[in-house]
């Protein structure tokens, strides 16, 4: 049985692209998102989001903890945010946030997910339903965003 590689999910918010991305490229916010990732931390003297800017970030699920490097390959401000987990080729997973105006006023966020490695034998030994989790884990994201951005 094989699983998709990649999830997407799409959600309005009651907020201008800008102000959204800026939450979404604080990475040390990210945890406050994510059911998954708890913490992330800039790297290499960084503090503000850029293409090729480097950090971690530390990650559970269920009892299964990591910390993954992570580097920054898309970064505009208003409309894009990408970021991968560059361990070998191809990368272990790339996260990518895109953020349109809306007719109404707002924005539609974007986030979608390829985990290439998802479906590599003992790759999910730890992670029965692994795409599952990606998939409520990128629902889950979007609608913390939303609350955070329309507060």
């Amino acid at each position: 049985m094989t699983f998709p590689e990649r999830g997407s999910a799409s959600l309005d918010i009651n907020a201008a692209p800008e102000a959204v991305w800026a939450l979404v490229a604080d990475i040390t916010r990210m945890g406050e998102w994510s059911p998954e990732c708890f913490q992330a931390e800039w790297e290499d003297g960084a503090t503000v989001p850029t293409t090729g800017g480097h950090f971690h970030g530390s990650n559970r699920a269920g009892t299964f903890e990591w910390t993954v490097p992570c580097l920054i390959t898309e970064c505009e401000a208003g409309k894009v945010f990408e970021f991968v987990a560059p361990r070998g080729n191809p990368v272990v997973t790339r996260w990518r946030y895109e953020f349109a105006a809306n007719a109404n006023g707002g924005t539609t966020i974007t986030e979608s997910f390829d985990a290439p490695l998802i479906n590599t034998t003992g790759a999910n030994a730890n992670f029965d339903g692994r795409y599952e989790m990606l998939c409520a884990a990128t629902e889950t994201t979007l609608q913390n965003i939303k609350a955070a951005a329309e507060r």
